[in-house]
């Protein structure tokens, strides 16, 4: 099977008045049609920044982004506009990423009005309605202002005007996290109930890692910048080898306290580096226990160590 996306050793630097900041830093990977491809780490590694850059929200510095077989990063703009219709993201913040002065109806036909899918105010109509029918949302709702609505209920105003084209491929930016406990796995079931009936790929970023395990098929471990390990989902849950992914599953909490006791944080010392200028290294050198030096001198590529699970390290 042919891959929607391909990632090609994408890089996003930033100019800053200490240098260089390195957000995204020769990351590459596929995802297939139909599935769901999670990204996670830390707060500040990259995710979001590689999720917009891969649809251009964000200019690269360079690499190659192919969907289709196509690659975006050529398209002029009259290309790109089209592209918004296979191409779409949903915004982490409910709050922020809808208009307050719109109403929901004005919100969702946005999309269909600016690509001219339309042809009068009564198919306009009908297909607002559908679209928040498809996300729980009611009639009535069409005619509500933002500020009315729980934080579950913008997310789905945002899952529905993402849907509003009908694309291929969804980036969802952390859907879930500006939402209480009760509301994401609502907000998840609908995200997996759509992806079945309108056959979408999804690139799922997050930094809960239970959940990432629930929906996705294939997950990549993200660390300043750069991808640390990419396995199937359950392969990297029940066997990480990079040592920051140990860490990082090992802090997910068991929902039984005696096995709870029992198990043993992996706990990392030291800071994140920063990624303004980093040296030509491992970017987990300082915080790893088994670094040696080997990985200051340089640093280690994504590799396939067993089948379909690749990690970045010298001594794995």
């Amino acid at each position: 099977m042919k891959p929607i996306v391909s990632a090609k050793n994408i890089k996003k630097y930033f100019k800053v008045k200490e240098g260089t900041l390195k957000a995204v830093d020769d990351v590459s990977f596929d995802i297939f049609p139909g599935e769901t491809f999670g990204l996670v780490g830390e707060s500040g590694c990259g995710k979001s920044t590689m999720g917009r850059t891969m649809i251009r929200l964000y200019e690269p510095t360079d690499g190659e982004m192919f969907f289709d077989g196509e690659d975006i990063y050529k398209f002029n703009d009259k290309k790109m506009h089209k592209l918004r219709r296979d191409v779409q993201i949903i915004f982490q913040d409910p709050y922020a990423s809808l208009n307050p002065r719109m109403t929901i109806e004005e919100i969702v036909s946005e999309p269909l009005q600016i690509h001219h899918i339309c042809k009068s105010k009564k198919e306009l109509r009908e297909r607002v309605v559908n679209l928040l029918n498809l996300v729980g949302l009611r009639e009535e709702h069409a005619s509500r202002f933002p500020h009315e609505f729980s934080g579950g209920q913008r997310q789905r105003v945002g899952i529905a005007r993402a849907l509003a084209l009908r694309p291929k491929f969804i980036v969802c930016d952390e859907p879930i996290s500006a939402l209480d406990v009760s509301i994401q796995a609502q907000v998840v079931n609908l995200l997996e109930k759509i992806q079945e009936e309108m056959n979408l790929t999804y690139l799922f970023i997050a930094h809960d890692l239970s959940m990432v395990r629930y929906i996705s098929n294939r997950v990549a471990v993200m660390y300043l910048g750069n991808l640390m390990e990419v396995a199937e989902s359950e392969e990297l849950y029940l066997n990480p080898l990079h040592p920051y992914s140990q860490a990082l599953l090992s802090a997910i909490p068991i929902a039984d306290p005696l096995k709870q006791r029992s198990r043993q944080r992996i706990m990392l010392e030291g800071d994140v580096p920063s990624p303004i200028n980093p040296k030509a290294e491992c970017p987990f050198v300082e915080r790893c226990k088994m670094a040696q030096k080997l990985c200051k001198e340089m640093k280690p590529e994504l590799r396939e160590i067993s089948n379909n699970h690749y990690v970045a390290c010298h001594f794995v």
